[in-house]
């Protein structure tokens, strides 16, 4: 197998929307990793219908949604338990799902800090880009 340089395999990755290239040849190994940042969430003033518990009755909602196209996975693997539920309260860069393009595993990650309110797409469900993930509230 033929390596190409460096440069182009650089331009090559960035052109077919890798975010992440191992190659090993040998004793030789090149890895290549891209951090995908996920747009600026949608945000929604709407009333609160959800629990009786003390929520403001204008509460901020926020959408988490899908970087890319892909199968969107809610845990690491089907024996582990998912990523994040209904209720809980997660940080900035916590990682909510997988989602799997061309064989490549990418972890979504929150944006914001929030509570879940909805989860929107179940385990191995197909996703386009920006589809809507998790509702959250801040």
């Amino acid at each position: 197998m033929e390596i190409p340089s460096l440069d182009e395999l650089i331009s090559k990755f960035q052109e077919a929307g890798l975010t992440h290239l191992e190659i090993k040849n040998g004793e030789n190994q090149i890895t290549l990793k891209k951090e995908i940042k996920i747009a600026a969430p949608i945000t929604n003033e709407q009333e609160s219908v959800t629990d009786k518990k003390t929520i403001p009755e204008k509460s901020k909602k926020i959408t988490i949604n899908a970087p890319f196209v892909g199968t969107f996975y809610t845990s690491p693997s089907p024996q582990e338990d998912t990523f994040v539920k209904i209720g809980d309260k997660i940080q900035k860069g916590q990682v909510i799902g997988i989602i799997e393009a061309m064989k490549m595993m990418t972890e979504v990650k929150s944006e914001v800090t929030g509570t879940i309110t909805e989860i929107l797409v179940t385990n191995e469900s197909t996703v386009e880009y920006n589809t809507p993930l998790i509702v959250l509230k801040n």
